[in-house]
């Protein structure tokens, strides 16, 4: 009889130590999808690329450090020219990021950023020909950088296969 005892108090333990480790996280302690609000998702930040400035926590890589300096139409004997650092913001990842600031935000775009480099090449030739395409006179003007902004998304996307530019957003545009 004492060894029975002994089997079925091990038994009892094992039984107990299944259900602690295996069965209840899974079932009892599961927690239900989330479920994001369209507010949520509208306010989340979306990944983000910033052409002409150095990404954080990566040193010099990049791809311009001090702004992208492009050529703008002009005649040769006055060349013209404009040194900007250009925001692109691309349509939200899935899951979206609610709730991300701060050196999170920050690590998350750094990774999207790594994740497009294959594709900067044809981003910043898509820049360089839409705004080489522009004199300073065209771009001078509020309604000019906005009409700038709307061909660069539609060149820009263009050219990238799974990732689409929801918003430019210029950080520096000084024309010379």
């Amino acid at each position: 009889m004492f060894k029975d005892k002994k089997i079925l108090a091990g038994g009892a333990v094992l039984f107990a130590a299944a259900f602690w480790f295996y069965i209840k996280p899974n079932y009892m302690d599961a927690q239900p999808p989330v479920v994001y609000t369209e507010e949520q998702i509208a306010g989340a930040p979306r990944p983000t690329v910033i052409l002409g400035k150095p990404i954080s926590g990566h040193g010099p890589t990049t791809n311009a450090p001090d702004g992208l300096i492009l050529n703008l139409r002009a005649p040769a004997s006055a060349p013209n020219y404009v040194k900007a650092i250009i925001a692109l913001e691309f349509e939200s990842e899935d899951p979206p990021w609610v709730g991300v600031k701060g050196p999170a935000l920050e690590a998350k775009n750094a990774h999207f950023a790594e994740e497009l480099q294959p594709e900067m090449h044809k981003i910043l030739d898509a820049v360089a020909t839409v705004v080489g395409s522009k004199s300073a006179d065209e771009v001078s003007t509020t309604e000019g950088r906005e009409h700038l902004k709307a061909e660069l998304i539609e060149a820009i996307n263009h050219h990238l296969p799974g990732h689409k530019v929801e918003h430019i957003y210029f950080e520096t545009f000084i024309t010379q």
